[in-house]
């Protein structure tokens, strides 16, 4: 089944499509293999952890739509777009080494309206 991811303001970004991430128009971009993204050429480009996209540099992407608020999905089209076929999977190429989870900030939840929600 697939899914909207949305950046911080709420907009929709990505499609994960089962082991693919596909653009608001249905093509493929990316793939998704255990917790790496790879670009359509092999090259490692982030990560995906518990509904969050981040890029090389952990930063945060976007977070899958079902895990925001209830109003996040007003924004979202009433229907994904056609997809294009999946092309073929690339040699995959070495990951990058990770930042430790202890020297990263903790994610920050997003609220519908693109502000961020800090921790408890």
């Amino acid at each position: 089944m697939a899914d909207w991811i949305i950046d911080r303001t709420g907009k929709p970004v990505l499609i994960l499509d089962e082991y693919c991430f596909r653009s608001p128009q249905g093509h493929v971009t990316s793939w998704l293999f255990g917790n790496g993204v790879y670009a359509l050429n092999g090259d490692h480009i982030g990560w995906f952890e518990i509904s969050t996209l981040y890029d090389i540099h952990n930063r945060i992407v976007g977070m899958l739509a079902q895990a925001c608020e209830p109003l996040a999905a007003d924004h979202l089209p009433a229907q994904l777009p056609p997809f294009s076929r999946r092309p073929h999977i690339p040699l995959l190429k070495g990951r990058h080494m990770r930042t430790p989870a202890t020297t990263m900030a903790p994610p920050q939840a997003m609220n519908f309206s693109g502000a961020v929600m800090q921790p408890g």
